[in-house]
This record gives C-alpha cells, structure tokens and sequence, in this order.
C-alpha cells in the first residue's frame, strides 16, 4: 500500500505516464481511500493545465543582447 508520501513523491510521474500498470493501480487506489491525496492530485493536475497554457517568452536576438549589454555599460 503507498503511504501519502508515495504519491506526492509519484504524482508528476503518474501524470506523464512512466509507470507500471501496478504503480498506476495502487496510486487510484490511494486516492480512492485518501481525501488528502485526492485534493492534492486535483490540486496539481489544475496547476498543471494552467501552467501548460503559458508560452515561454522567446529568446533574445542578438541585437537585441547586444543592446541590453550595451546599455549595462
């Protein structure tokens, strides 16, 4: 049986997918009988869809680099 710490430790993974077939199983298991677990795993598949409709700001240019630096001097 997974205790409250298995889970958190494996919530990432089981969202991703890299587990077995049993880990997958004795985790729903865990959330089936732990309200904590439950509200934590809800809590981070939320956090997770939010952060996935962010994009990342593009990298600088090199003109753009170049300005900056020589701004800093």
């Amino acid at each position: 049986m997974l205790t409250c710490k298995d889970v958190s430790d494996m919530a990432s993974d089981y969202m991703d997918g890299p587990t077995t077939l049993l880990q997958r199983a004795n985790f729903r298991l865990h959330l089936l009988m732990c309200v904590l677990c439950r509200r934590y795993f809800r809590q981070l598949k939320l956090a997770s869809g939010v952060m996935g409709k962010f994009e990342l700001p593009a990298e600088p240019g090199d003109e753009e680099t170049d300005a900056l630096v020589s701004k800093l001097n």
